[in-house]
């Protein structure tokens, strides 16, 4: 369970917009969801990104391609995106 702390960062980071849109370009604002980048350990304590449905589970997107396929397909990493994201709402 997400703490208040969490939950508010987790609204922030989706009132950013889809991150991979950002930085494709095609602007701000579209609505997002949040995924947490996978690693070794648990779920809750893992970095998370806002990502639109399409990039998060459409075909086009992290689960829908898998990880390298996405990687490579953007040739941007999703910790990429997770410093582009921070950097958005530390300014």
């Amino acid at each position: 369970m997400a703490t208040k702390s969490e939950k508010e960062h987790f609204d922030k980071l989706a009132r950013l917009g889809c991150i991979l849109c950002i930085h494709l370009g095609y602007g701000e604002g579209s609505p997002a969801v949040i995924h947490h980048i996978r690693r070794a350990g648990k779920r809750s304590n893992a970095p998370v990104i806002p990502l639109c449905p399409e990039h998060h589970t459409g075909n086009s997107g992290i689960h829908g391609l898998g990880r390298k396929a996405f990687e490579k397909n953007y040739q941007v990493t999703e910790y990429d995106l997770l410093e582009i994201a921070t950097g958005r709402i530390a300014s």
